[in-house]
């Protein structure tokens, strides 16, 4: 999670995390729609062996453990110190999970201890990551050094095209959908992506496009979306993510499916 701010300036891991559940609102929403959508994948491809780049304040690997599986070795790698003691103290009652406290392009040498054999992850997640750092072909290339041939990346971000820039757009309050919004100079977030720039990030590192899906319906923006949601109630939750299920290339967020060739 290298991430720069709009002055150009580093934003350490520890500060982001900071800002991050400091500013929840309505991100606790799009948290629990992109968990049901990895958890989703995660029993569809059924790996035995697992690296999430990025595992954040809710820890997938716990959901995932409770569900029927193949599961055997869960690493995630998390630079932020309060997320990656977090996810410590929930390894110690779970040895199939193991956490490093690093950014994954420097994490080669713990990565290695856990794996000597090399490559041995069947899946990598990069969830809700590569917009928050300047280098994202660096981390995905960090982060695919440990998947096997046949294994899948996983990749999401926050969608240029959700109906909530969209409108923005078309009430002449944005330029363009990409532009950046307070919520991502307030985090460090210098990008935010198109899927054909998702798309074109992944296809040269040499995997094959599975699918390019959406989940979560946003129609307003965060601060607006979280005053509805008393009136939403979990119904209403619920139900703006399956409709950006439907309408995935204007969904809140997209996720890239590739696969490794064998």
């Amino acid at each position: 999670m290298s991430s720069l701010p709009p002055s150009g300036k580093p934003l350490a891991a520890d500060d982001y995390a900071a800002r991050h559940d400091a500013a929840l609102d309505f991100e606790t929403v799009c948290l629990a729609a992109r968990q049901q959508y990895n958890l989703a994948q995660v029993q569809a491809l059924q790996p035995a062996t697992v690296l999430e780049v990025g595992c954040g304040p809710e820890l997938l690997a716990l959901r995932a453990f409770g569900e029927p599986n193949r599961l055997t070795r869960w690493v995630a790698v998390e630079p932020a110190a309060r997320w990656a003691e977090a996810a410590r103290s929930a390894a110690a009652a779970e040895p199939r999970l193991a956490v490093v406290h690093d950014y994954v392009e420097h994490a080669a040498d713990a990565l290695a201890a856990l794996w000597p054999a090399g490559p041995a992850a069947e899946l990598v997640i990069v969830s809700g990551v590569i917009h928050e750092t300047a280098e994202p072909e660096a981390l995905l290339r960090a982060a695919l050094r440990w998947l096997k041939p046949g294994g899948h990346l996983l990749v999401s971000v926050p969608n240029a095209l959700s109906f909530h820039r969209l409108l923005a757009v078309q009430m002449g309050l944005i330029d363009a959908p990409e532009a950046l919004s307070e919520r991502n100079r307030l985090l460090g977030q210098p990008r935010v992506y198109r899927p054909e720039d998702l798309r074109g990030l992944v296809a040269p590192l040499g995997l094959v496009e599975v699918a390019l899906d959406g989940y979560l319906f946003k129609p307003f923006t965060h601060a607006q979306m979280a005053l509805l949601l008393p009136s939403l109630g979990e119904r209403g939750v619920q139900g703006l993510i399956e409709l950006g299920q439907r309408f995935p290339m204007q969904a809140a967020e997209i996720a890239l499916l590739a696969r490794r060739p064998a």
